[in-house]
């Protein structure tokens, strides 16, 4: 996420209001997905005492991940906002907010292997994104 500060400032010679959303925004992107995959071995972590996200809210690791990805969501669109909302970029969104829920629903805590999955379909998510931004 530093490379966000790091690209701005670099290409604006300042950091900017943007660029600080969009910074805040990747933040809450992997808190999300970091959350997901510490699920995988919660219990060695809890044993070593490890402090997590994953730990945190063991409780209800939906609900704080939902939470996450939807303040993901809500500052790419209000970054967006003014985007001329093509066929593609609707059709990018679309896939890039799907992933951020396919993972949501298949992840399992009890489940390190769901979590697996869920995890590394950020890889889909990051793309969909990168492409997004380059067609902006």
């Amino acid at each position: 996420n530093w490379g966000i500060l790091m690209a701005g400032t670099a290409i604006n010679n300042h950091i900017g209001t943007e660029i600080l959303l969009l910074y805040i925004s990747a933040i809450f992107w992997t808190l999300g997905y970091d959350t997901i995959y510490g699920l995988q071995d919660i219990k060695d972590d809890e044993i070593i005492g490890m402090k997590s996200t994953s730990i945190k809210f063991k409780k209800n690791p939906k609900f704080f991940v939902s939470v996450c990805y939807s303040i993901n969501i809500l500052i790419l669109a209000f970054l967006f906002r003014n985007i001329e909302l093509h066929y593609l970029f609707i059709f990018l969104s679309l896939i890039y907010i799907s992933t951020l829920f396919y993972q949501i629903i298949i992840f399992n805590k009890k489940n390190p292997n769901s979590c697996l999955k869920a995890f590394k379909t950020n890889n889909l998510s990051g793309l969909t994104l990168f492409v997004i931004m380059m067609t902006i």
